[in-house]
């Protein structure tokens, strides 16, 4: 029997009643599709999966992304781990931010599955940007919904690769390749505001982690709006805190949302695989 229950007031839910590890029917599937549709971040307690099992589903959301600087799992180039060991002080994903915005053919789904957890912190805090662009007055939604905006690494960005790298020592093709991935220069353009190709809701689509101007305007020209911007999505009305259980997969959509990794668990360890999926085109007003 499948129990959702939701989190948070603007998004989130918990999913029970369902094993991962069983071969779902179509019906199955369409409601735990559905809850992720209608909750933007869904979450799997007690789930004993490996990583193929993570994979299988993960999967079935699209193309995963194979991490241009982190290890992959073996036999599977899809998933990584991430890890912060007891005596590291930084946490990667420690800013609020959607993952790969600055591709093409951006991040549709992100996924953890929780192999250790500290004994407290270590939680990944959400927030909808549905709920971020319905607050907005009628006028500034018109205005946005006619802007575009530049996304390319920023700053931070390229000095947590730099310090991932350095923390994790050996030499690997990710290793090599990273140096070139945080230098690139390559930027690219998404609207402002887009339209979700399956739910047909609008939200707004910048970030700190990648967002770095409107189109055709400086930076600087840019900064109070998106400034603004950033400060808004992140009100806490907007989203909730997830404390994660080790066996817990969580699965939310890019499209629709920001996240951000605490760092509050020094001296213990925290152990996820995760999975990126690429959206199948480019974001459309």
């Amino acid at each position: 029997m499948i129990t959702i229950k939701p989190i948070g007031g603007s998004l989130g839910a918990e999913i029970t009643g369902v094993d991962l590890r069983d071969s779902l029917d179509d019906s199955t599937l369409e409601t735990l599709h559905q809850a992720f549709l209608d909750y933007q971040a869904v979450f799997f307690p007690g789930q004993d999966i490996g990583i193929g099992e993570m994979s299988a589903y993960v999967s079935r959301f699209g193309e995963p992304l194979v991490h241009p600087y982190l290890k992959s799992a073996e036999g599977y180039p899809g998933v990584h781990e991430l890890s912060k060991s007891p005596d590291e002080k930084d946490t990667f994903g420690n800013t609020w931010h959607t993952d790969f915005t600055n591709l093409e053919r951006p991040s549709k789904v992100n996924a953890l599955y929780s192999v250790e957890v500290p004994t407290r912190g270590g939680d990944t805090l959400f927030m909808s940007t549905y709920s971020a662009y319905d607050a907005l007055s009628p006028r500034l939604q018109a205005i946005l919904c006619e802007l575009d905006a530049v996304h390319c690494h920023s700053e931070r960005y390229k000095r947590d690769l730099v310090a991932q790298k350095a923390r994790k020592g050996s030499v690997t093709r990710e290793d090599e390749d990273s140096e070139k991935y945080a230098e690139a220069s390559d930027t690219v353009i998404h609207p402002v505001v887009r339209t979700h190709p399956e739910t047909n809701r609008k939200s707004l689509y910048v970030n700190r982690g990648f967002t770095s101007h409107f189109d055709g305007m400086t930076e600087a020209e840019s900064k109070p709006l998106l400034e603004f911007l950033f400060r808004h999505c992140e009100n806490p009305d907007f989203g909730f805190r997830y404390r994660w259980e080790k066996g817990t997969l969580g699965i939310w959509d890019n499209r629709c949302t920001l996240h951000y990794a605490t760092n509050d668990y020094h001296g213990e360890r925290r152990t996820m695989y995760r999975m990126v999926v690429l959206e199948a085109e480019r974001p459309t007003r």
